[in-house]
């Protein structure tokens, strides 16, 4: 990282610091006589004092994120989230294999849908900039693909997306939601349930170029590279592992978690303890935090989804049953519940949302799973209705509409997700995995069911 992205890692890290509840003044120590501060002039970018001096500076303070006093409550290590898990709500299992599969091609259809929805808009562009755009191509409300180009604006979507608007869908084009996903089955496939972080850094390593993922999975990525020679002679120890989250270069608490837990979701059907648990051991590869939680809330709502007669309330409390009740995810997620109950003012709730978790950013978990939160309870599992407003919410337009889209899905099924957003894909899914390449979205949806079928003993019944 150069300088300039080390102030900008710095100003991340102390506000992450600042949103835990802490007093910050401790941790703002001095580097070498002299105390950061972000908003100065600096050297050349590649100036090596400039940034030893930033990487020292992040460095405390991410070591700092590791200390226990905090207003919040977020603990890190599996033992102690597990002790502070709530009761799972009522659940009745789905019986049958029939059942299970028709839930599952709704959760898979579902997350694929609604990440090709909103891949076209992923540029930046806020919710007022979406209504702007399909206003003006007369699609808004937006209830379809996109179109990817306004004459009236002289503007378009994203050029690289093409193959995910209007007119020219034709399949599923890579996306990192979805190798996500195909990772995960790999993993499973290869490991079972007995996995571990070396083989959640071996999977990427094995299975994907390290530019198609992001954010604190590209930075593990590296970091796991960097430990581990090519040979592979050298195993890293469990140490060296656990450490790679804590390391500078990547925000640990990102988005990351909820965008690649699906799949655990999907093979315990029932059973949101289970989801999160696997979730948790694939997230914390990369992840700590409100970025691991956000993954076994993901995890946990799939799971309480696949069950008979879900309701939204009923779905996230499964999600929120196994995140700690302590945690700043935890209250977005409770305060966007409790402030739509008030009115069900979609709007207001929204920019209650914007106004109190925005600082975030585009890619933070916090504020993107209270928007999907939101979109659930205003959709009502209306599948079209819920999916179309995750992405009009702007922002991380595929992340939420791939999240909104797979909980939905998982709960009404492949014959609640209209034909018309389903046909045009031609059963057809494009990654960047490894052995996996373009595969029918149909023997996705069987391999993970042969999965499910291997840990549980039966699809469908836990």
């Amino acid at each position: 990282m150069n300088t300039r992205e080390l102030k900008e890692l710095y100003k991340r890290e102390l506000g992450a610091l600042s949103e835990s509840g802490r007093y910050i003044a401790p941790y703002v120590t001095p580097v070498n006589g002299e105390y950061p501060d972000p908003a100065s002039e600096s050297a050349e970018d590649g100036n090596e004092c400039d940034r030893a001096f930033w990487e020292l500076a992040c460095r405390r303070l991410r070591e700092a994120r590791s200390d226990g006093d905090a207003a919040y409550r977020e603990p890190t290590a599996w033992k102690d989230i597990e002790t502070e898990q709530s009761r799972i709500p009522p659940l009745r299992p789905l019986e049958t294999d029939d059942e299970y599969k028709e839930r599952l091609s709704g959760a898979v259809f579902g997350k694929i849908v609604g990440v090709i929805l909103g891949k076209p808009f992923e540029n930046g562009m806020s919710r007022e900039d979406v209504r702007r755009y399909l206003e003006s191509v007369g699609e808004y409300p937006l209830r379809d693909y996109a179109s990817g180009f306004s004459p009236a604006l002289g503007e378009g979507l994203r050029e690289d997306c093409i193959p995910s608007t209007k007119g020219h869908v034709a399949f599923a084009q890579p996306d990192d939601d979805l190798n996500y996903l195909v990772l995960a089955l790999r993993l499973a496939e290869n490991h079972g349930l007995s996995f571990t972080s070396y083989d959640v850094g071996r999977n990427y390593a094995v299975n994907i170029p390290a530019y198609w993922v992001w954010a604190s999975s590209r930075k593990g990525y590296y970091d796991f590279l960097s430990i581990t020679n090519l040979s592979e002679t050298r195993r890293p120890g469990d140490c060296q592992l656990a450490v790679i989250p804590w390391t500078i270069g990547g925000d640990a608490e990102c988005l990351d978690g909820q965008i690649k837990s699906d799949f655990w979701g999907y093979i315990h059907p029932g059973d949101p303890r289970k989801a999160a648990k696997y979730a948790y051991r694939d997230c914390a590869f990369s992840l700590v935090k409100n970025g691991v939680y956000g993954g076994m809330f993901t995890a946990g709502c799939i799971a309480a989804a696949m069950t008979k007669e879900p309701k939204v309330d009923t779905i996230l409390d499964g999600g929120l049953a196994v995140i700690p009740p302590g945690s700043r995810l935890y209250e977005a997620v409770e305060r966007t519940r409790e402030e739509y109950a008030r009115d069900r003012d979609f709007l207001r709730v929204f920019r209650m949302i914007e106004e109190k978790y925005g600082h975030y950013g585009f890619a933070g978990t916090v504020n993107n799973l209270a928007t999907v939160t939101l979109c659930l309870l205003c959709g009502d599992l209306d599948y079209t209705d819920t999916v179309t407003l995750a992405v009009s919410c702007g922002g991380d337009t595929d992340c939420n509409g791939g999240t909104a889209g797979s909980i939905c899905g998982a709960a009404v099924g492949r014959r609640g997700i209209e034909d018309r957003f389903i046909d045009p894909l031609n059963d057809t899914l494009r990654t960047c995995v490894a052995d996996v390449g373009q595969i029918r979205i149909s023997e996705l949806i069987g391999r993970i069911a042969a999965v499910s079928r291997r840990v549980n003993g039966t699809v469908g019944t836990q």
